[in-house]
């Protein structure tokens, strides 16, 4: 009885309150994000776990929220190296306009090819 008493005040207050609307949506589109990046990098078996193996589920799942974080941290460091640039150059970039700017972009990735990686070394370039 309690808990539909507190939901139906929430409700209430979703409805009343514009700014808790906005705040509710905001979570949700991060959630959306976050999810259409997995679907995007999850291309083996169509995105779908076909086997009802607890190990291997979780092995996929494990894996591909490793490969989930690597983006983004990717995706945090450049666009980091990105407004350092733009600053340095004289452009004034707000922080609170950066609290808009989301890692989860992933138009870029390509989920499935051919990668070459290099390293940068004192002295030369290993590949």
């Amino acid at each position: 009885m309690l808990g539909r008493v507190v939901k139906t005040i929430y409700i209430l207050k979703y409805f009343n309150e514009e700014d808790l609307r906005h705040r509710v949506q905001l979570q949700l589109n991060r959630g959306e994000h976050r999810h259409s990046l997995a679907r995007r990098i999850f291309f083996a078996d169509q995105g779908e776990f076909r086997t009802g193996d607890y190990q291997e589920i979780m092995n996929k799942a494990s894996c591909l929220s490793l490969v989930s974080n690597a983006i983004l941290v990717w995706n945090t460091l450049q666009i980091a190296r990105i407004v350092e640039t733009l600053r340095q150059a004289g452009t004034h970039i707000a922080d609170e306009d950066l609290a808009h700017v989301s890692p989860l972009l992933h138009r870029h990735v390509i989920p499935n090819g051919t990668y070459h990686f290099s390293r940068a070394i004192e002295g030369g370039n290993l590949s």
